[in-house]
């Protein structure tokens, strides 16, 4: 979203990275081989979740990851065991401001055909030379997808992130196209059929 916008926003505790399911065990393996610890991502019910770590880029419990953590040594972000043990890890975040390339979360995302598909069980699509945009060389998924992707429940009530969204919406939406507001208007009604919080101002 910084990059559609051209300006810093906030402080960041982590990186983002969007890679497609095809590619996610040729990025285990380049994290890795750069010296990274890299953990599954489990999201659990009720929970803010854990993590597992993978042996390698061929281990199956990447096979249904939607999800992965880098971390490096001395991060800010902290994986603890759990009391009942098992190989998956809680985790603490030391920072909410990340000040060394240290941590980066990895989210794979899927396309069909022609398509970003922006909901795994909606029909909520994007054309990809409207999901990926460019600037100064660098690609950047578009800022109405990445504020879809930021719509479910947790991202505006989780401590984590219950500051940040809404920031995020106020800094990015006075700035979107026209096409790419009714796009993100028409996602928001897909998804929320009850309706959402952030249409009134979209409207």
């Amino acid at each position: 979203m910084e990059l559609f916008a051209g300006k810093t926003m906030r402080p960041h505790s982590d990186l983002d990275i969007s890679a497609f399911q095809e590619n996610k065990r040729e990025a285990v393996a380049l994290f890795q081989q750069d010296g990274w610890d890299v953990y599954k991502r489990v999201f659990e019910p009720g929970s803010w979740g854990g993590l597992t770590p993978l042996a390698d880029e061929n281990d199956s419990k990447l096979d249904d990851a939607r999800t992965i953590w880098a971390i490096k040594q001395g991060s800010h972000l902290i994986p603890k065991p759990r009391v009942e043990g098992g190989d998956v890890l809680d985790f603490e975040i030391s920072s909410h401001q990340q000040t060394d390339f240290n941590f980066i979360e990895m989210v794979f995302d899927r396309r069909e055909g022609n398509n970003f598909i922006c909901h795994k069980d909606k029909d909520v699509v994007r054309d990809m030379d409207k999901a990926i945009l460019c600037r100064d060389g660098v690609p950047y998924l578009a800022p109405e997808i990445i504020l879809f992707l930021k719509s479910p429940q947790v991202y505006s009530t989780h401590e984590i992130h219950r500051e940040k969204t809404p920031a995020d919406f106020k800094a990015i939406m006075p700035l979107l196209p026209d096409e790419s507001r009714r796009w993100l208007i028409d996602a928001l009604d897909i998804a929320h059929p009850d309706g959402y919080s952030w249409l009134d101002g979209l409207l």
